[in-house]
């Protein structure tokens, strides 16, 4: 039986695709009172809402600087400053560079979040960075950020940031998942339409047993993703130590294997630059490169789990009264 909660992310989900659809990110953004939702996401129905509009950005391959300003948010009591000019960055780990800090979207004319775990956080002015966009598969607009190290100070500390910035993480991986999940299921998506329009043998492969298996697998593969996701929307900071950690180590595996099933039932035009499919494959991988991939979280997961007896359960109480 649906909850009137997984309704409303349906409802949401619906318009969102819609606001993509009519205009670009930062357009879509303001129609749908992005930066409003921000503002209220202690509430159930507000929290829902924000991370839906991720699932139709990765639906619709679309581009907003809406990750960015929802990890911004807990800065933002800190740090001052409204909501919708302020985009936080991520700092990815290159292993022939280093520390290398992106946003996601197009943050130009915003103020950047900057923060440097150890040194703590600060907002910098957009005159003081250097923008160099990456060309990235997914139709995902990312960017390189260089900062002059004299034009950055700390406005807070590191021992003030260091709560804000679990919690940033948190709504980041959560969102990367949701946003995983809409590219995978269209992907999916995809797949199924080829199996009931393409045909061998007289009849269309969808009603081959070996092909309806690729597609069942692939849904189940969403399906996971969406559950797990939820639950941690759901829970949000009563959700078990490293909740997001697990959440976007699924997201990630399972977006890439529901992508490669569909690619398998696309066969040879699935190939093609012509054929969507790639965009949402790469939507999927060009996340789940940031906020850690889904094998460096695993690993990280199996060690804390030897070394520290730690159960990341649901306790069945939190279970029951959802």
């Amino acid at each position: 039986m649906m909850s009137s909660l997984d309704q409303s992310e349906d409802d949401f989900v619906g318009v969102a695709v819609k606001a993509f659809r009519a205009g670009d990110g930062r357009a879509a953004l303001d129609t749908l009172g992005w930066w409003q939702v921000l503002s209220d996401l202690g509430d159930d129905e507000s929290r829902v809402a924000a991370f839906a509009l991720f699932r139709a950005q990765g639906r619709e391959l679309a581009t907003s600087n809406a990750l960015g300003g929802l990890m911004a948010q807990p800065y933002l009591n800190l740090l001052g400053g409204a909501s919708d000019t302020i985009v936080a960055t991520i700092t990815r780990q290159s292993p022939r560079r280093g520390a290398v800090t992106v946003t996601v979207g197009d943050p130009t004319g915003s103020q950047l979040l900057v923060d440097r775990p150890g040194f703590g956080a600060s907002i910098v002015d957009p005159g003081d960075v250097e923008l160099r966009a990456v060309d990235v598969a997914g139709r995902l607009a990312l960017h390189e950020v260089s900062i002059d190290p004299s034009r950055w100070r700390a406005s807070i500390g590191e021992a003030e940031a260091a709560p804000a910035r679990a919690r940033s993480v948190f709504l980041g991986r959560v969102a990367m998942a949701f946003e995983m999940l809409g590219a995978a299921e269209a992907a999916s998506a995809l797949a199924v339409e080829h199996a009931r329009a393409r045909e061998q043998f007289g009849r269309p492969i969808g009603t081959f047993q070996a092909v309806r298996h690729l597609l069942a697998w692939a849904t189940t593969d969403c399906t996971a993703i969406e559950h797990v996701a939820a639950m941690a929307v759901t829970l949000d900071s009563a959700a078990p130590p490293r909740y997001d950690e697990i959440t976007k180590a699924l997201a990630g595996r399972n977006g890439r294997r529901a992508c490669e099933r569909a690619l398998q039932v696309l066969g040879a035009i699935g190939f093609t630059a012509e054929h969507s499919h790639h965009h949402f494959h790469s939507r999927v991988l060009a996340l789940d490169s940031l906020l850690g991939t889904s094998a460096e979280l695993s690993r990280a997961l199996g060690a804390w789990l030897r070394e520290a007896r730690g159960d990341p359960h649901i306790p069945a109480s939190l279970l029951l009264g959802r």
